[in-house]
């Protein structure tokens, strides 16, 4: 799910730079349009009016046409993006011939689409719009149409209108350039990122396939010594003469073999479900019912953890034994840490469905916190490092993470935070 969200980020950036496209598109339009009318009616100026309006007009078609389009769901490719700027660099010089070609001080708008291409295109396809550009300015030094106040030479008693307009094209130009590119570049910046985090989920989930491989091998192979250990405890429970005092342990090590037995009959149904594409729902608070249940049959020696559910009667949630053995393991690793004081608490906050594990063990230090959830590392002495592995990785396939924190005086809290949308599916009967 978060390489989900990940490659969707990717191809949003597309989009939104279209986006921003017309609207800097939108903008260049009013400001010619309001040019345009105060030359005319106010300057007099001999422009021809009804083509300069039929090429605005087509102009502002094409901007609804690309907003349009740049709100559907099919992918923005970089040769539609370049032929974006192409249709910017023609409709510039349009207007440009019929207003004076270079002396017109808007000709520099030409660097716009060059700075747009250069943010967000392949260095290729940059040299098309800048060869382009450059192509049109070069024509637009020798034909053109003549406005004589835009000459630089003219004068009408006061400042030259060429020198006045080119210093307001430059401050203008840098005041969009400085806006749309930074934002470009921001976008560019988030699919870098979001580049960098699928190439991370992809490497986890190599390294989850990996020890799913492994366990599976393992689960195959533990399944004919399983099976002859419950055959001895069956004859010794059978077995007259086994003394009083042992049949004790004898049915606690047979109840413990039928556990591990159910354990690996549970692997092999979670996996027929996950290539199924099989879901399940159940109550939340049978879930954790079940889940208190299962995890006191593993840990008989440990204290009883205090369970908290915060949680409407009514909540249905995914039914899923990746998310059972997340919770199982950060269980075992604060009884692990603190034998005599576990309690877990799940609510409701922000959104976000949190289960609280808490301990009174001796705490986290900062710097092995920040390496808790990577594979084969441990604070322990002994163990593989794989519990808190794949609770991180189980977090993470439902868009959640872990989170810890150190209690006063002493012990740790770790929270499984999960977005509510996510686990609970919808809302009904609770089971019986």
């Amino acid at each position: 799910m978060t390489t989900e969200r990940s490659t969707a980020e990717l191809r949003d950036s597309a989009p939104l730079n279209l986006k921003r496209l017309c609207l800097l598109r939108s903008v260049v339009l009013v400001g010619q349009c309001a040019a345009f009318v105060y030359a005319v009616e106010v300057l007099n100026w001999a422009l021809p009016i009804l083509t300069l309006s039929l090429i605005f007009g087509a102009i502002g078609l094409i901007t609804l046409g690309t907003w349009w389009r740049a709100n559907r769901d099919w992918p923005v490719t970089d040769g539609e993006f370049l032929c974006q700027l192409l249709v910017d660099v023609l409709t510039l010089a349009l207007v440009l011939y019929q207003a004076g070609g270079a002396s017109n001080p808007f000709v520099s708008f030409f660097l716009v689409p060059i700075c747009i291409a250069a943010t967000t295109l392949p260095w290729h396809f940059t040299g098309l719009v800048a060869g382009a550009s450059l192509t049109a300015y070069s024509i637009l030094m020798f034909f053109y149409h003549p406005l004589a106040a835009l000459e630089p030479h003219h004068s009408g008693g006061g400042l030259n209108l060429h020198v006045v307009g080119m210093w307001f094209n430059f401050a203008v130009s840098a005041a969009l350039i400085t806006y749309f590119v930074v934002q470009m570049a921001s976008a560019v910046r988030h699919r870098d990122q979001a580049l960098a985090k699928v190439r991370e989920q992809r490497l986890q989930d190599e390294q989850l396939l990996a020890i799913a491989t492994l366990a599976a091998g393992t689960a195959h192979e533990l399944g004919t010594p399983l099976a002859t250990m419950r055959i001895l405890t069956d004859e010794l429970q059978d077995d007259p003469a086994l003394p009083e005092s042992l049949r004790g342990d004898v049915a606690t090590l047979d109840s413990q073999l039928g556990l591990c037995k159910q354990i690996l009959n549970r692997l092999t149904s979670t996996a027929q479900d996950f290539s199924a594409g099989r879901t399940d729902t159940i109550a939340a608070r049978k879930f954790f019912a079940l889940l208190h249940e299962h995890w006191q049959l593993l840990r008989p020696s440990t204290h009883d953890a205090d369970f908290d559910i915060d949680l409407p009667a009514d909540t249905r949630m995914v039914m899923d034994t990746t998310l059972e053995q997340a919770m199982i393991n950060l269980l075992n690793n604060a009884a692990d840490a603190s034998p005599a004081f576990v309690a877990l608490r799940a609510f409701i906050e922000e959104d976000e469905l949190v289960v609280a594990i808490e301990d009174e063990g001796p705490g986290i230090p900062a710097a092995q916190a920040e390496k808790l959830g990577t594979p084969f590392y441990t604070t322990k002495g002994r163990g593989l490092g794989l519990g808190l592995f794949v609770s991180n990785a189980a977090a993470h396939r439902y868009g959640g993470k872990l989170v810890w924190h150190n209690r006063e005086p002493r012990g740790s809290r770790v929270e499984l935070r999960l977005p509510a949308n996510e686990v609970f599916v919808f809302k009904g009967p609770a089971d019986e």
